[in-house]
Order: structure tokens, then sequence, then C-alpha cells
């Protein structure tokens, strides 16, 4: 190893050691049990995956490590958002797919409120913040456009660095993170960061190309290419992600697709519901299991699995 390459790895080291560290405060930070108040961020979705709105917190069953909660508060649409978009610039994304994901993250910008902001991070060989959160739309919109695409693929310590960028305010957060989910460098493990993401309430859309086509079969019976990707190591990883922090694996159909895919999740997610409740009956501190249930209503709900207390 050449000494600029390991002054380089010893750096980044130095930053993934910063950046456990702020992980760990915030977790502290954002989930009090027994002091202020949590938080749950929940998608309704009918049987055939359109979202469910006009519910009240009269329609919502919450229980905290089995203990059912009463919640104080539910709102929809109103609070403000903190997107971070994660954006595999490996060299398998050179050329026309490239182009194609400027366009869907340049119409993900065009499409935010006035009281959103959005961060900007990068990866390949490594990872890359080219911008914090922000509301300048025209600064975000330059950094997109001047994005290169080369390297391998740090999925795993790209996730890790978005999920730092979390501030302590009320605003909600989302996590759209483009990538195949094959990590070929990353120094963070998959189980530390699925850990980390559990311990924070953002919520995360992996978005990945569908590149199965045409019916399939397994054991003789015919499968949906979702299900047979989902097999896979690498979009298992995107899966579990995905499912502990209450969001959802999307696949898009071609990179002619992303640019509707991303506005989908957008749009997708401003339907969700943010349950607030004062934990009560439980412990003060450890990890907390959250069940979130429908009541005398049908459907499907999406929400965190758990939160950690301090």
């Amino acid at each position: 190893m050449t000494s600029r390459r390991w002054l380089a790895s010893l750096q980044f080291v130095v930053l993934l050691a910063a950046i456990v560290a702020g992980t760990a405060t915030l977790v502290a930070q954002r989930f009090k049990a027994g002091i202020s108040v949590v938080r749950v961020d929940a998608l309704v979705t009918t049987d055939g995956g359109r979202p469910v709105t006009g519910l009240t917190a009269a329609n919502f069953e919450l229980r905290d490590n089995g203990t059912p909660q009463r919640i104080i508060d539910i709102t929809q649409e109103t609070l403000p958002l903190n997107l971070f978009t994660l954006l595999d610039l490996s060299g398998s994304v050179q050329g026309a797919p490239l182009e194609q994901l400027k366009e869907g993250v340049t119409a993900l910008v065009d499409a935010l409120g006035p009281e959103d902001r959005a961060a900007l991070l990068t990866f390949a060989s490594r990872v890359e913040l080219q911008s914090d959160l922000t509301g300048d739309r025209d600064r975000l919109r330059q950094l997109v456009r001047a994005m290169k695409a080369a390297g391998s693929s740090s999925v795993f310590d790209a996730v890790f660095a978005g999920l730092s960028l979390r501030e302590s305010d009320d605003n909600r957060a989302l996590l759209i993170l483009f990538t195949d989910g094959k990590d070929t460098s990353s120094w963070i493990p998959a189980r530390k960061v699925i850990d980390i993401a559990r311990r924070t309430d953002v919520v995360i859309y992996p978005v990945t190309i569908r590149m199965i086509v045409g019916p399939m079969m397994m054991y003789g019976r015919p499968v949906r290419a979702a299900d047979v990707m989902r097999q896979e190591p690498s979009h298992r990883f995107l899966d579990t992600l995905a499912d502990d922090t209450g969001g959802r694996l999307v696949y898009a159909g071609s990179e002619a697709a992303l640019r509707k895919t991303f506005l989908d999740v957008l749009a997708e997610f401003r339907q969700r519901y943010v349950l607030v409740y004062e934990p009560a009956g439980v412990p003060g501190s450890g990890w907390h299991t959250i069940d979130v249930k429908l009541r005398g209503r049908s459907g499907e709900v999406r929400a965190r699995r758990g939160y950690f207390a301090r």
C-alpha cells in the first residue's frame, strides 16, 4: 500500500469514528422514552398498494414492548422534509444510465416544498458528501449536473455516512438510496449499518433497477422477478434496511423509469402518518419494539420495528 493510499485510509477511519460518535449522540437526543415523546412514521396501504388517507388516531393501535400506548398527536403532509439522496456512481452507471439518474434526481429537487431541505451524497470507491442539508435548489442542481461515474461501490459506508447527516430537528427524514446493492469496497460491515439504521428515525427507501425481465419459474411455479432478486445477498441487505426503518425496497423497471420512480417514492412518503406518543408502562432505556396496527379498518401498516432509548 502506498503512503498516499495509507494516509487516505487513515483519514477515512478517523471520519468513520466521528460518524459513530455523532450517530450515538443523535440516538440519545431523539429518543428519550419516559422523558419525552416518540414519533413513529407509518405508511398505510390498501391490498392494492395504494396509500390510505384521512385516518385519525382512533384508527391506530400502537404498542411499545407489547404495552398499548395512547397516541397524542397524528400528522400527515404538514411537517417539513429532510431528504437525503445517496447515489451509487460506480462504473456500472456510466453513460446513458448516469444521464437518466441525473434527470431523476433533478426532478426530486424540483419537487421539494419551500421548507424542505435536501442533502446529496455520492459513492463509488469512496464516499463523498457533495452537499449537507440545504434549501438551495440551484446549488443542488449544479452538483447533480457535475456528477461522474467510475470505480467500485461502497454501499455500506455510504448508508452509514448518510445516516450521520440526520439532524436533531422535528423535520421528517427520508433517505433515498440508489444502488444495485452490490458492495465491493466498504469498510463498515452490513450488520453495523442495519444496527445504526434501526436506532435513528430515518425512513429508508432503497431504489434499484430490476434487471430480470419476463416470466420466471421456481420449483415449477411462476414467481415475480422482484421476489427472486430479494434472495440475492445484496438485495437482502436493501430489503432489511427498508423493512427495519419502515420504508420499502423499490424496483425501477429501467434507468429510464428512475425519474418517475423517485417522484413516486416522494409522493408516497408525503402520504405517511407521523404518530406521536408518550411511552407509558415501559422501561426508560434499551431497545423498544414497536407494533402498529389498524383498528376497525383493513390495510397494511409499514412502520419501523422499534427504537433505542437512552
